[in-house]
């Protein structure tokens, strides 16, 4: 007998007409506490003990996934150089460094169950779509795509602004799951101002959801090397068809 799918519960949401208030006037908001208790720490146990994570980076020809298990080949001094190219190709041009669990590109092939299938479908139901339809303003979200993303120390995300031609993505959404976090540890998420300053910077904090308007030029400071725990989150768009 195939077990029962996990379910989800969303918590009712905060002030929908002041958080859409806060979103239009600057593009951005954090909604805290999207989901009740046991939900919320189901996803974050999931990530931690039962997630084969791979790590993306910026390679010669674009995108690179690179398997966990190809990287456990490499001597320590190897992993030291690709670390060290990553930091310097950062330092003139858009690069990123993380791991990642591909969720929506799993599902599309038809390999994803368990409590990320259960995310996949709570994401794209009226329970989830339709408070962020409200709260946005933008009545053609019509599903959300999703990816469980982990930062360790290290780990960066540079300046870029989502906008990609024909993915029809409206806002970004970022989960995080990360039970405790401090400023010093890096992995904010930051909101780049015209004027070069950093206009705001949102925490992780447990159980919050994120919401940033397409395009919006932000980036993912680096994790400090003396965090004390990974940067987990589940991260995605709300687009139309």
């Amino acid at each position: 007998m195939t077990p029962a799918r996990p379910v989800l519960r969303s918590r009712p949401a905060a002030d929908r007409a002041a958080l859409a208030a806060r979103l239009a006037a600057t593009g951005r908001v954090q909604i805290p506490d999207l989901l009740d208790e046991p939900s919320a720490a189901m996803l974050r146990d999931e990530a931690v003990l039962r997630t084969p994570f791979q790590t993306v980076t910026l390679g010669g020809k674009g995108h690179v996934d690179l398997p966990a298990a190809w990287l456990e080949g490499l001597t320590p001094a190897q992993r030291t150089d690709m670390g060290r190219a990553a930091q310097e190709a950062a330092t003139e041009r858009f690069h990123y460094l993380y791991d990642n669990h591909p969720l929506w590109d799993l599902d599309q092939a038809g390999r994803l169950d368990g409590v990320w299938k259960a995310w996949l479908a709570f994401a794209n139901s009226e329970a989830f779509l339709g408070p962020m339809r409200e709260i946005t303003g933008e009545s053609r979200i019509a599903f959300a795509d999703a990816q469980v993303t982990r930062y360790r120390r290290g780990h960066f995300l540079t300046a870029h602004d989502d906008g990609i031609e024909g993915k029809n993505r409206y806002f970004a959404y970022v989960l995080n799951l990360s039970p405790r976090w401090k400023i010093e540890w890096g992995g904010l998420l930051m909101f780049h101002g015209d004027d070069g300053h950093v206009a705001e910077a949102f925490l992780p904090n447990f159980n919050s959801l994120n919401l940033l308007k397409v395009p919006a030029l932000h980036s993912v400071s680096q994790v400090s090397l003396f965090a004390g725990d990974d940067r987990l989150a589940i991260t995605g768009w709300l687009r139309g068809r």
